[in-house]
């Protein structure tokens, strides 16, 4: 799934008819990625797009195709941001998950399309929904990454999100591992033992941890997110029966 951030806000201050040839312009560049990758677009909606990988044709790469497009499509909407001088930076959000779905024609008597349904399909969704609140494009999940070890990636958190009683760990590619510069792996050894400090609750070496970070400029959007978190939970005290996931009781 992705999705453009603040397009509700964009759409106040635009014509129905630059709406629709902005969208377009992004649409075709998004879809551009997708296919390159073999993805099989689902369906446009409103300002989202969403694909599937592994039908109508079978791929045993489906993880691998489903990030290297999503890291194009991010790589593309900052060159259609570099060329635009009409109009405000877009953002955007992609969610990545690799399950069991169902995929065939759905619908009605009147009306069907070829699309994909399960729950496979809702966790992808609401990754999509989790990559403002982390400040990354993409968020995949632990599923996505388990099968395709050719990328780098950086751990999130541990979610449990609307309609899902199972937690869910959440990661974000940095690109293939011949493209990762020695500092960025060194930026993801720092955050994966801060991490370890904080579902520890270690909040002090956590704390000392945050701030090497982001005195070296590293993670800056996380550690903030984070020190907040910090900043709540010492104040209700060592807690047993925390297993170092975050809730999300909205969509």
């Amino acid at each position: 799934f992705s999705d453009m951030r603040g397009f509700t806000e964009m759409s106040e201050h635009m014509e129905p008819t630059q709406l629709q040839a902005l969208l377009n312009r992004v649409f075709s560049r998004l879809t551009q990625a997708i296919r390159a990758h073999r993805g099989t677009i689902d369906k446009y909606m409103g300002d989202c797009v969403m694909a599937f990988w592994g039908a109508p044709v079978e791929t045993t790469e489906h993880a691998h195709l489903a990030v290297k497009a999503a890291l194009e499509m991010a790589a593309a909407v900052q060159a259609l941001n570099a060329a635009n001088t009409t109009t405000a930076p877009i953002s955007m959000g992609i969610g990545l998950h690799t399950g069991v779905m169902c995929v065939g024609d759905m619908g009605s008597d009147i009306r069907r399309s070829y699309t994909v349904v399960g729950d496979a399909v809702n966790l992808g969704s609401r990754l999509e929904g989790l990559s403002a609140i982390y400040g990354v494009t993409i968020v995949a999940s632990a599923a996505t990454r388990a099968q395709a070890p050719a990328f780098v990636w950086q751990e999130l958190d541990t979610v449990r999100v609307k309609g899902k009683d199972a937690a869910v760990t959440i990661y974000t590619p940095l690109g293939l591992a011949a493209d990762v510069t020695a500092a960025q792996q060194n930026a993801v050894a720092l955050w994966a033992a801060f991490l370890q400090s904080y579902r520890a609750q270690d909040w002090s070496s956590a704390e000392q941890q945050l701030v090497t970070m982001q005195a070296s400029g590293v993670h800056y959007f996380l550690c903030s997110l984070y020190a907040r978190r910090i900043a709540s939970m010492r104040a209700r005290g060592f807690d047993p029966a925390w297993d170092g996931s975050t809730h999300f009781d909205t969509k």
